[in-house]
Formats: C-alpha cells, sequence, structure tokens
C-alpha cells in the first residue's frame, strides 16, 4: 500500500453552472479551510457551459486564496455532469496530484473539513472516501411550507448521517454509497485503474453512485469518514413538494435502470417491492399530522420513487440535470 504519511497533492474541486452567488460562497470557505499538514492544496472550478460564465466570479477571488490554496478555473463545453467530473480528473491527474477531492457548488464546507477528510484517509486503506452532507440553516426568507421542507431534508441528512456513523468505517462503507457532494478519491483510480465517470449518463445523474459500485466491483478498498462536514444551501425552488417527488423520480428511475442493466435478478426484485412501497407510502401519509418534520418527505421521495420504477417499462428515462436549480 502507498505510504500515506508522505508530503501529498491535492486536488480540490467543483462542478458548476449558472450558480455565480452558491460557487462565491463555496470559494469563499475554501479560503477559510485549513490545509492539512504536508500538503500542497490548489483549488479547481470546472464549469461545465456553453461560455465561461463563472470565470469571472473564480478570478475575483485570485489565485490564490487566503489560506494560501491556490486557485484555478477550466471550461468544460460538453455538457453533462460526468464530462466536468471526468475533466476534473484529467486535470487533477495532469497536474500531479495525488488525491481528488469533490463537492457540490450549493455547497460550503467546515473549517476543519480537508483536514479531517485527509487525515481519514492517512489513517485508511481506502482508495475512495465519502464524507457526511448536511442542510445548511434557513435563510430566513423562507415560506412556512419551505421551512417545513426544510427541516425534513435536514432530518433525512442527519437519519443518513447516524445510519452512517453505524455502519462504516475508514476501512469499509458498510454498504453506504459515496457520492461526489463529499468526495475523495485517488487520482490513480483514473490513471491506473482506468475508472471515469459515465459519459452515457449525460443528463441523468447517478454517475457517482455508479463509479462507487464499479471501485468496489474491482475489489478496491472504499471507506468513509464521519467528521468531515459540507452544508449544502438549498434554495427556495427545491425546498417544493414537487421538486423532491421528482427528484426521488429520476434517482429511482436511474438507480433501476443501472439494475436492469447489469443486476436484471435484483431489479426483478426491486419492481416485486412496489407494494411495500406503496404501503410505506400510505403509512407516512397517516403519520404525517404526528411527525410533519419527517414525514413530508418520505411521503414526496415514495410517491416519486413508485413513478419513476413504474415509469420505466413506458419508458422514461430521467433527465434531472438538464434544468439548473439555485442561484
Amino acid at each position: 500500500m502507498k505510504d500515506r504519511s508522505v508530503p501529498l497533492k491535492i486536488t480540490v474541486s467543483t462542478l458548476t453552472r449558472q450558480r455565480p452567488e452558491m460557487l462565491a460562497a463555496l470559494i469563499h470557505s475554501w479560503g477559510e479551510m485549513k490545509l492539512p499538514p504536508g500538503c500542497s492544496v490548489r483549488c479547481l472550478v470546472v464549469e461545465n457551459d456553453n461560455a465561461a460564465l463563472s470565470e469571472d466570479t473564480v478570478r475575483a477571488a485570485g489565485e490564490v486564496l487566503p489560506n494560501g490554496a491556490g486557485l484555478d478555473y477550466a471550461l468544460e463545453t460538453e455538457l453533462g455532469i460526468p464530462f466536468g467530473r471526468n475533466r476534473a480528473a484529467r486535470e487533477a491527474v495532469q497536474d500531479g496530484s495525488d488525491l481528488l477531492c469533490f463537492v457540490d457548488d450549493d455547497e460550503v464546507v467546515a473549517v476543519d473539513w480537508l483536514e479531517r477528510l485527509v487525515a481519514g484517509y492517512r489513517n485508511s486503506s481506502a482508495v475512495l472516501l465519502g464524507a457526511p452532507l448536511r442542510a445548511a440553516a434557513p435563510t430566513g426568507s423562507e415560506t412556512v411550507l419551505q421551512r417545513l421542507m426544510l427541516r425534513n431534508i435536514s432530518n433525512r441528512y442527519l437519519d443518513k448521517e447516524n445510519a452512517a456513523a453505524k455502519r462504516a468505517t475508514l476501512n469499509n462503507t458498510g454498504g453506504v454509497t459515496i457520492v461526489t457532494n463529499n468526495w475523495l478519491g485517488e487520482t490513480r483510480l483514473f490513471s491506473e485503474s482506468g475508472l471515469w465517470f459515465d459519459e452515457a449518463m449525460r443528463m441523468t445523474g447517478g454517475t457517482d453512485a455508479k463509479f462507487y459500485a464499479e471501485t468496489v466491483a474491482a475489489g478496491l478498498p472504499v471507506g468513509w469518514v464521519p467528521d468531515a462536514f459540507v452544508y449544502e444551501t438549498i434554495p427556495p425552488e427545491r425546498l417544493s413538494f414537487w421538486y423532491q417527488a421528482a427528484r426521488g423520480r429520476d434517482q429511482s428511475n436511474t438507480h433501476m435502470r443501472r439494475k436492469l442493466d447489469q443486476k436484471p435478478t435484483k431489479a426483478v426484485l426491486g419492481f416485486l417491492s412496489t407494494p411495500l412501497r406503496l404501503l410505506g407510502l400510505l403509512g407516512a401519509i397517516l403519520l404525517f399530522p404526528f411527525q410533519p418534520d419527517r414525514r413530508l418527505i418520505q411521503i414526496a421521495r415514495t410517491a416519486g420513487w413508485l413513478v419513476g420504477v413504474l415509469g420505466i417499462p413506458f419508458g422514461y428515462k430521467s433527465a434531472l440535470y438538464k434544468k439548473v436549480s439555485g442561484h
């Protein structure tokens, strides 16, 4: 195994598209984060758009952040999340980075986020590690219903965080999927193992979950860092029942289509679970008056799951990322 106590070169990247205010907040948090000892860090913004609309936002922050980390920009005009992710990976490999980290452009990182993430890497044998996502605090401008949905989302994230803390370790995720909202991987995954984000899944989402599954299938060690936090800013348009239902619909549709391609038997079992999902939906509706801070999103996501899965025989295919939300 590679000696992890040696100095490391790290690329911290985000993929952005038409969210300059959120991107500026992320870059600001990058400038405040502590840098891990014995590491050189550069931050990289990959804009996935037809034109360099966010380059000025990046340049305004300067080539060097207040904490001494570098800041670079790249434009990837081939639209689609996997193209942007792969561009970041190629940039990291070409730069000679040992590690590539991903966060989303609608997040901010905790001051000790990278320090804890790299400490987790150094204390593990994993080549791919994930960490928790939390919801940012409300801004105060939300409506009553939006605040209710935000509490639901926050509770959902905390439930996932607690479940991961019980199941996962630095050397085993316990089945917890590692996604790119909080992600650390060795660049050797790309340059030596030949793993890349699937560019055939241009707008569907789910390429990070597939990358994780392929890493596990290749027999490569994966792990979980329980205390390296990022915080998602959730814009008002995502705090609606219908947006959350649509997200559940498209995520289940993409996940089930991947199972149909790779593990048809498990996909059939997924279809057969539909009656249980219907019962779960009914139970959530009945419990909603007593647990509104948890059940609203369960109703939305379960209803979306049913539509996404049952829509497959009728030709429905997710296009979740064609529309940009945020600011």
